[in-house]
């Protein structure tokens, strides 16, 4: 892995018995995103969700977080639990890191799973907001960068006061302002994926909710179509979170998916 930042010894949780999963929050969250998935997939299935480098309990390096980076401290915990290979599950800046691990280290992969993401580098405009947000949490702390991303998470239909709005906005506050900082910055630098995801042949997923205002559904469409035998599962009523938004379908999609690797 081209990677000159050394790795990060991760927390993380396990349960379960069977083939690996890993499952990767998105930015700025932890490895709680995944409770109901872990919980439901535990009992057929090896299932390790990570707190990310600067997320979570896991330490909090200075510095940019690059994806490169960051996909070398999964491998290395991997490396670390025994595990040769794994179904990757990567929601959001977790499916950027997935995609970088993807690029350097393709045999640590028996499947793919890409939640709410994208393959596309940032725009220029979109690099300068990142690194400005950055600077933003720097200064001002993470409740900044929270409560600017709570109108755009859900679908229409959650209310920000709701229990599910609440608690994530709670996980993204309490998430540390360097690591906000080092993520922002590292999302900022990373590449465009487009090219790798054409060129795989590991059996892929894309879950895409219909109402995410992140990751338009349009383009997780055209990456689905640009990864050769992917399937596309679409989330009615989710927007960019449908693992809490609309946790059993999102469950519903992951098993299916799953069973379908073990007949291979």
């Amino acid at each position: 892995m081209v990677n000159t930042q050394p790795t990060i010894k991760l927390h993380y949780v396990e349960s379960g018995q069977g083939m690996p999963v890993v499952l990767l929050h998105g930015f700025p969250f932890d490895h709680r995103i995944w409770q109901a998935q872990q919980a439901a997939l535990s009992t057929d299935y090896r299932v390790i969700a990570p707190d990310l480098r600067g997320h979570g309990q896991s330490p909090v390096p200075e510095g940019v977080y690059s994806m490169d980076a960051m996909a070398a401290d999964v491998i290395a915990l991997l490396d670390q639990l025994g595990i040769e290979k794994a179904v990757w599950v990567g929601h959001s800046m977790g499916g950027y890191i997935t995609m970088a691990a993807l690029r350097y280290a393709p045999s640590r992969f028996s499947g793919m799973v890409l939640v709410a993401t994208q393959p596309l580098a940032d725009t220029t405009e979109r690099r300068v907001q990142r690194l400005e947000s950055a600077k933003l949490a720097e200064k001002q702390g993470s409740s900044t960068i929270a409560f600017s991303m709570m109108g755009v998470l859900f679908s229409p239909t959650v209310e920000g006061g709701s229990p599910m709005a609440q608690g994530v906005y709670e996980i993204m506050v309490n998430t540390p302002p360097m690591g906000v900082a080092g993520a922002l910055r590292g999302m900022a630098d990373r590449p465009d994926s487009t090219d790798t995801l054409r060129k795989i042949s590991i059996p892929t997923l894309v879950i895409a909710g219909r109402e995410d205002q992140i990751i338009k559904l349009d383009i997780a469409e055209q990456m689905a179509a640009n990864i050769p035998a992917a399937r596309l599962v679409t989330i009615e009523g989710s927007g960019h979170l449908p693992m809490i938004e609309k946790p059993d379908e999102t469950i519903a999609a992951l098993r299916e998916f799953l069973k379908s690797l073990e007949n291979r």
